[in-house]
């Protein structure tokens, strides 16, 4: 893997079956993302761009073809290998929360840092950093259930970023949010691409969130379309 692409995606084939036949969802997929991308996985439903970001976060496993992923070849992993790339090195923002809800905002964002087994000193200070990032210094010990969509994928937000990854992947994370919460979220993560420099992978059909976007990868029918770079995203830089 060259130093400055963290993704290889080489000659991916996904395929599964479907009765009698088999149904291909990804086709002949070949691209590279280098460290500090912004970039989008943009297609109709049924495109393949879920599936394609499936396998780079390690959710799934390609039937043809290489992708490695921070260094890490993950043609023929075990689940606790791939599981340990997520945990340690891959944040994840889903258009469903997927936050818990007998939990506190503090709680839920200090949750990677429980599992990573980092110690509470540390957790307190990384955990109120991510909140900061945010914007929900204020909240943090409201429950989900007292917090409006917007904040609950800002919380989302804030989880995938706390062990600071080097890797964040976002399947449709403004689904869920209307436009006013929707520009809000991808300002805040535009701007912690730009000081953080954390590579982001979104799977999206929405045009407010292309409008962010530094890179476009088209997809069509399991093909990539286009590749193609946004010199001046229209948003890009807005607070």
């Amino acid at each position: 893997m060259s130093k400055k692409n963290i993704v290889e995606v080489k000659n991916l084939v996904k395929s599964f079956p479907i009765g009698g036949n088999k149904f291909t969802a990804l086709n002949d997929i070949s691209v590279n993302i280098a460290g500090g991308e912004f970039t989008g996985l943009v297609g109709p439903s049924g495109s393949g761009k879920t599936t394609l970001l499936n396998i780079i976060g390690g959710l799934d496993t390609p039937s043809e073809g290489t992708v490695s992923v921070l260094g890490l070849s993950l043609n023929g992993q075990s689940h606790n290998n791939l599981a340990d790339l997520r945990l340690n090195r891959i944040g994840f923002i889903f258009q469903t929360y997927n936050i818990l809800p007998v939990y506190t905002v503090f709680e839920n964002v200090e949750f990677p840092l429980l599992l990573l087994k980092r110690p509470p000193h540390e957790r307190r200070e990384k955990v109120m950093q991510a909140i900061e990032w945010v914007g929900l210094t204020d909240k943090v010990k409201s429950r989900p259930g007292q917090l409006s969509g917007g904040e609950c994928q800002r919380v989302a937000i804030a989880r995938a970023l706390v062990k600071e990854p080097r890797l964040v992947i976002a399947d449709e994370p403004t689904a869920n949010l209307d436009a006013e919460n929707s520009h809000n979220v991808m300002r805040i993560l535009s701007r912690l691409n730009r000081e953080l420099k954390t590579s982001f992978i979104f799977a999206t059909h929405d045009e407010k969130v292309m409008s962010y976007l530094r890179r476009i990868l088209h997809l069509v029918d399991g093909r990539l379309d286009k590749d193609e770079l946004i010199e001046n995203p229209a948003k890009m830089g807005v607070e």
